[in-house]
């Protein structure tokens, strides 16, 4: 299958768990936006990779016996250098972006990981696609793309020349480029036999150690406490979204990663800008225009024709 020798269920397998991830990763920001609007994002997102860290270290001691994860050291160093990079380097560039761009400019910068990530695993790892298969990627990263397009809004030329920055653009190109630097080396440790839970908890805690170092560098231990306290509310938010997102999600990407090409993987989870559609719609009551339903029922067939090649 695909030159990999995979048998045909698991693939079909990482394809469902990759589906399932990208609705894992649409909601787990829905609850994160909740929580946001409370406390900041910034301050939801060192406690989304502790929270994270200690629940997978607890699923990782009652699945295997012990919490702390026992691999060799190369992949060890691969899924903390994965952590480090996918999940505090990336997540700190995106986030900067959407200071200068907004959230919909960077998204759809972001979109080009995906292909990024196909182009490397072909040169690194040898994961060869069939020209059908790299179609119906372009069809399902055209309609995501197509969607967050039609949402931008007009804005003051001042505004507009912030938000279309140079800056902004490196910022959110950066974090493209870095998050598929992390895929790949998170890939790179699952072919050395590591499981996919297990991954994702080294994962998460080389996240965790970059983002709480730079924290307690800064001196802002005292104002996360003190914010959460102010709005405990925000604490139930971040917990239900990092057990539904960076956990669930991400081993569920995880298993993916170690079934199917990176490039599929990705794809396939690159779908929550798109799905957090109806969900903006029903909980923060947006308008979802034809264009958005257009954009939308193009990446499903797109999806579909990816699942049947």
């Amino acid at each position: 299958y695909w030159g990999m020798g995979m048998p045909t269920d698991l693939v079909l397998l990482g394809e469902i768990a990759a589906l399932v991830a990208s609705v894992c990763f649409t909601f787990g920001p829905t609850l994160f936006t909740l929580a946001g609007r409370k406390v900041g994002g910034v301050i939801v997102n060192r406690v989304r990779l502790l929270l994270g860290s200690l629940y997978l270290l607890l699923f990782h001691g009652l699945y295997y016996g012990t919490p702390i994860p026992q691999m060799p050291l190369q992949p060890l160093l691969y899924f903390m250098a994965s952590g480090l990079l996918g999940m505090a380097l990336a997540d700190t560039f995106m986030m900067q972006a959407f200071v200068c761009l907004g959230p919909r400019v960077t998204l759809l910068i972001l979109n080009l990981s995906p292909a990024l990530a196909t182009v490397a695993a072909w040169i690194l790892f040898d994961e060869h696609l069939a020209f059908t298969q790299l179609v119906a990627m372009a069809v399902v990263l055209g309609g995501v793309s197509w969607v967050l397009l039609e949402r931008s809004e007009p804005d003051s030329e001042g505004l507009r020349k912030r938000r279309y920055g140079r800056r902004g653009i490196f910022y959110a190109l950066t974090a493209a480029s870095v998050g598929t630097v992390g895929t790949l080396l998170a890939k790179q440790g699952l072919r050395l036999g590591v499981s996919p839970v297990s991954g994702a908890t080294v994962r998460i805690v080389g996240g965790m150690v970059g983002v709480w170092v730079w924290t307690f560098s800064r001196g802002d231990f005292m104002r996360t406490v003190r914010t959460y306290q102010g709005h405990p509310s925000a604490l139930g938010y971040t917990a239900l979204g990092v057990l539904v997102g960076p956990v669930i999600g991400m081993m569920l990407m995880l298993f993916s990663l170690k079934h199917v090409p990176v490039g599929i993987a990705t794809t396939l989870t690159s779908l929550p800008p798109v799905l957090l559609l109806p969900v903006e719609h029903w909980i923060f009551g947006e308008r979802i225009t034809f264009r958005a339903v257009l954009g939308t029922v193009v990446a499903t067939a797109g999806v579909v024709w990816l699942l049947l090649t």
